[in-house]
């Protein structure tokens, strides 16, 4: 199996805690809400954005990061404008340099620049967008994004630092249907907590996870899967998780309610004993 480079990006806590995308392959319309703290998010798009969009939105970032990009006002709006050779893309995600591919790409950038994104807080709603508009030639070799502005300074800036490596292993090395895999692995990148060594700031996968609330952002809620169905979908998820990425295995507490890290459990006991 043809190795994979290893890629960084970063992406906004954000993006992270909410995950405005679905495990899904079908393109319906899409609405969704989520909840973390104080803060209502909800995402509204024509099409339903899912885990190829999210790597997309990845790759999108890490050509900004590494790229000079301009600022022009358009409409009111200060926009991050960077062209993007599909080309050199679409080979670095692994696929054929055909037409068919770089369209492909060029659907999900246009599918990120469709969504609407509201955070609520303290009854004050604000709607911003990850990208306003996209421009391309008939060959889909050369693409002209305009981003907002806010959006790629916070990544730049704030952002957390993901493996894309990973996700792109997830999605093409592992067979079978990987998507509740790939968005658990970003939704844990995002919450993982921080610890001190020797005044060096370093982060460790969390504890444990209040099953709730995987089941609402893996959308879970939102399927007809009664609660054991669920419990399954979660549990082959830090399986893959486990075995492609050596992240921590996880098991279900049921007197917690709670999805609990087996190897700091086991520790505590062996402790006690």
């Amino acid at each position: 199996m043809k190795s994979i480079k290893n890629l960084e990006s970063k992406l906004d806590y954000r993006t992270l805690h909410f995950l405005p995308f679905l495990p899904s392959r079908k393109r319906e319309q899409m609405e969704i809400e989520r909840k973390w703290g104080d803060v209502v998010f909800k995402a509204k798009a024509p099409a339903a954005l899912n885990t190829y969009d999210l790597i997309t939105l990845m790759f999108i970032i890490k050509e900004y990061l590494k790229q000079d990009w301009d600022i022009i006002e358009i409409d009111g709006k200060k926009t991050a404008v960077m062209k993007l050779d599909l080309v050199k893309l679409v080979k670095v995600r692994g696929v054929h340099n055909k037409k068919i591919n770089r369209k492909t790409i060029l659907d999900s950038i246009f599918r990120l620049s469709q969504v609407d994104l509201f955070f609520t807080k303290n009854c004050k709603t604000r709607m911003t967008k990850y990208i306003y508009d996209v421009k391309y030639d008939k060959d889909y070799k050369e693409i002209e994004i305009f981003a907002n502005k806010k959006f790629i300074e916070t990544v730049t800036n704030k952002g957390i630092l993901v493996n894309l490596s990973n996700f792109l292993k997830l999605e093409k090395e592992v067979n079978g249907r990987t998507e509740y895999s790939i968005l658990l692995y970003a939704f844990m990148q995002g919450t993982k907590t921080k610890f001190t060594i020797k005044g060096r700031a370093l982060l460790k996968w969390r504890e444990k996870y209040r099953e709730d609330l995987l089941f609402s952002v893996l959308n879970l809620n939102n399927t007809n899967l009664d609660k054991r169905k669920k419990r399954e979908k979660l549990k082959e998820a830090f399986v893959i998780l486990n075995e492609a990425l050596d992240v921590p295995i996880y098991r279900y507490n049921k007197i917690e309610e709670m999805w609990v890290r087996v190897d700091l459990a086991e520790k505590r006991l062996n402790k006690v004993g």
